[in-house]
């Protein structure tokens, strides 16, 4: 039975992974040197970029709310971090 399996198996495996994710956030410790904010802020542009630049639902939202909305909450929302390729990285 799929439900009796969520409830004994997936349940379980869902709290130990969240009991291992709550160990890590409270064992981590913040990041105080500046190159290594600098690679992660990098890292966070560059993971915005890449998925805004493949965004599979831009077609769908434009086709729904208008490219202009799309637009804006793709770039002011999901993916903050990232600049619509026709724009200059200077215009941001």
């Amino acid at each position: 039975d799929s439900l009796e399996t969520v409830q004994t198996e997936v349940f379980e495996a869902y709290k130990d992974y969240l009991a291992l994710y709550w160990q890590m956030v409270e064992q981590a410790e913040p990041l105080t040197e500046p190159e290594d904010i600098e690679r992660i802020v990098k890292a966070q542009k560059d993971y915005d970029q890449y998925s805004a630049d493949r965004d599979p639902a831009h077609g769908l939202f434009s086709s729904y709310f208008g490219s202009e909305w799309a637009e804006r909450f793709l770039y002011e929302f999901l993916f903050e971090n990232a600049m619509p390729l026709a724009v200059s990285p200077s215009q941001k």
